[in-house]
């Protein structure tokens, strides 16, 4: 155990400082060493270093664990995380039990938040290094491609504003990280949780780009020739409201056509829960077409297609002349159209998958159907008055 000697304040640089000595003996040598904790004083003056020498006798104690912790950097953090937990998925009996789907994606946060935090060491993070990192995550533009007009060979880089939705999901996996730190005893506190809530979903932008009748005739004329293989995709998404990653790993094995379902496994799909979806009737012409003309191996892919389609999909929105339709609006596409045939938000939320009512509500653009069948109601009401009115008279 560490031998806590009597603390001191020392001016260093200028800069009044708390600095406690320990000395740990270390069993292999036969011998001690001295380690120490220096912790700058808020302002410059005895009374806070004094403060601050309290602080850290109080944190440190004689804890060994919180001892070495105390050198421990974000960057050293981050590594345990990734080695630890942003691994490939692995599956016992069909059932995830450890790593992530989607790790590479949150590789890529994370080494944003590497990039911004750096050296820095973990306990010395706060709440104000928190709004620092958002605000500047936010000022950070995203390169989306390069104007190739002209004759240059390469074009320009085309930047466009980083969305909050992105810089959320960004800090959500900071708290995440940080919070495996306080569970490790690494840190006594998380900083996300001395000051107001950083990660606002209501000041997300809502998504409301939802699919008209003509605009889905526009899409589905558009694929012809090398864009054929897309028409079943967009009508499959738009009549179950299924993800894109769980069509695209569809298997023979999936469909039913006799009973007309769509079995989408625990592993496939984002919640990882098992789900079934009821096929329509155009729907299954298009999946008995294919499979007819498919080697009818019941473990190959429905679809024929591994990773993206996102070359042919662009090429067709813009024939439709819908640019600024994403592929994940068909599935918002989906929940909106059930909402005004009357289907109930939770029956809505079981077909999409959910677990939560509030996730489903993002997904449909309920504030217009809702505005609309209250509009309806109301004519309702007038006509009744009025029948009403002239029966008396």
């Amino acid at each position: 155990m560490p031998r806590l000697k009597t603390g001191e304040i020392v001016k260093i640089r200028g800069w009044w400082h708390a600095r406690i000595d320990y000395y740990i003996y270390d069993e292999a040598a036969g011998s001690q060493r001295r380690r120490y904790i220096t912790r700058k004083a808020d302002n410059n003056t005895k009374f806070a270093a004094r403060k601050k020498l309290e602080e850290i006798a109080k944190e440190f104690g004689d804890n060994p664990q919180a001892l070495d912790s105390a050198r421990m950097t974000f960057a050293d953090l981050a590594r345990f995380y990734e080695e630890t937990y942003l691994i490939p998925p692995q599956y016992v009996d069909g059932r995830k039990v450890a790593g992530l789907r989607n790790h590479y994606d949150f590789k890529l946060r994370l080494k944003a938040l590497r990039e911004f935090f750096k050296t820095k060491r973990l306990r010395e993070i706060s709440y104000s290094d928190l709004e620092k990192y958002r605000i500047a995550r936010l000022k950070t533009p995203v390169v989306v491609g390069r104007n190739t007009r002209g004759t240059q060979k390469h074009g320009k880089p085309v930047a466009r504003q980083r969305s909050i939705a992105t810089v959320n999901r960004d800090l959500s996996l900071l708290r995440r990280v940080l919070n495996v730190a306080k569970r490790n005893k690494w840190i006594s506190e998380n900083p996300f949780e001395l000051g107001d809530s950083l990660i606002k979903l209501g000041d997300e932008k809502p998504r409301e780009r939802i699919l008209t009748r003509q605009e889905e005739e526009n899409l589905l004329a558009a694929c012809t020739g090398w864009r054929t293989h897309l028409r079943p995709v967009i009508i499959c998404a738009l009549d179950t409201g299924m993800r894109r990653g769980e069509i695209f790993k569809l298997k023979w094995a999936d469909i039913d056509f006799i009973g007309r379902i769509i079995t989408i496994h625990a592993f496939n799909t984002k919640t990882e829960r098992k789900r079934q979806v009821a096929m329509t009737e155009r729907l299954a012409a298009e999946l008995v077409a294919l499979y007819e003309h498919s080697t009818q191996d019941s473990q190959a892919l429905v679809f024929g297609i591994a990773t993206s389609v996102k070359t042919a999909f662009n090429k067709v929105k813009r024939i439709a002349g819908l640019s600024d339709l994403r592929f994940h609006d068909l599935r918002h596409t989906y929940a909106t159209r059930l909402v005004s045939l009357q289907v109930q938000l939770p029956e809505i939320g079981r077909q999409l998958g959910h677990t939560q009512e509030r996730t489903t509500y993002r997904y449909v653009n309920s504030n217009v159907e809702t505005a609309r069948r209250v509009a309806a109601i109301l004519d309702g009401f007038h006509s009744l008055q009025a029948d009403v009115k002239e029966a008396i008279h």
